[in-house]
Order: C-alpha cells, then structure tokens, then sequence
C-alpha cells in the first residue's frame, strides 16, 4: 500500500535544519574519510601529546634574584609580622636559592598586581623589599611620636609605618589568608 507521501522541497521552518544538518553530515564523512591528511596538516585534534619545544629554561632558574628577592622578603615580613603565608613554603625555598640566570624573564614574572609598578604607585605600596621604606612611607601622622631622639625611627614608628603599606598586600590576598588570622590582626 502507498502512504501517498512524495518526496518534496518546500521552504518552511524547518529549512535551515534540514541544511545544518546535511552539512554536519558531510562535514563528518569529509573528516573521516580525509583524517590522514587533516592530520597531517595540522587539522584535528591528536590523540597523543603534543610536544613543544620553545628551548625556555625551568622557571626558577629563570627569575632574576631581584624579582626573587621581593618575593622572599615579602613573604618573611607577612610571615614575621602578620603569620600569613602567602605562598608555598617550597617554592619560597626555591625562590631563595636562585642563582643568576642565564637566560631571565623580561617583565614581571608574578600574577600579583604588586608586580606591576603602576598598582604598586596607585596603591602607594613600598614593599618589604626596600630598604629603610620608613622613610619613604607617610602616614599623615607627627614624626615627634614616631622618632626618637637620635632622629631615628623607633622600633614601634616602623612598625606603624610599615603597617600602612603591609595593609595593602593583606587587603589585596584577604581572600587566601585563613579566617582566624583576619580576625587576630589589629591596625
């Protein structure tokens, strides 16, 4: 018995289906039937690893002590003062036992926004790294509190403008410090 159902084109909804879906269908046989040659120019995805060779040294050999340095003073002063940890000890480690590099990172080799000198100026941010960073922090505060009678800053007038700019690497890694640290600390 015949369904009477013909075969025929008509334009409708259904038109752009009926053509992504012959595409897909000669797009899969194309793929298969050409896959040698696909892969062969770099066309698919392959099945084993893909092996890169950009000739780039490990990574802590690579970092200039400098960059290395910031990272390990900093992490000592958080450590010291506020007992964060801010990075893994380990790499901490590594990172204090660099040598000079042969072939250095250019640029800043860190995810932080510290790193970058434009958020250090913004922030007014004078890290652990720098020497004597007393003097170049300004709390608003009168030095006659703050320094003693040789002219030097005592030990309690570093400590609060050291606090200054330690606030902003807390603020900045607040997210990664354990709850129980935040709460013990008093600026």
């Amino acid at each position: 018995m015949k369904s009477g159902h013909f075969l025929t084109y008509h334009v409708n909804w259904a038109t752009p289906i009926i053509f992504v879906a012959i595409a897909a269908v000669l797009l899969l046989l194309f793929t298969k039937i050409f896959e040698p040659k696909l892969m062969e120019w770099g066309f698919s995805l392959q099945k084993g690893e893909i092996e890169v060779d950009e000739d780039l040294p490990n990574f802590f050999t690579s970092v200039k002590l400098s960059q290395a340095d910031e990272v390990v003073k900093e992490e000592e002063n958080m450590r010291k003062n506020f007992g964060i940890l801010l990075n893994d000890p380990d790499t901490i480690e590594k990172l204090d036992n660099t040598a000079q590099p042969k072939k250095a990172i250019q640029g800043t080799p860190w995810y932080t926004v510290l790193s970058n000198i434009k958020y250090q100026n913004s922030f007014n941010y004078i890290g652990a790294f720098i020497e004597e960073r007393e003097k170049l922090i300004e709390d608003g505060f009168v030095d006659d509190d703050i320094v003693g009678n040789d002219g030097e800053f005592t030990d309690a007038g570093k400590r609060l403008r050291y606090e200054q700019s330690d606030m902003v690497m807390i603020l900045l890694n607040l997210a990664v410090i354990p709850d129980e640290v935040v709460k013990a600390m008093h600026f």
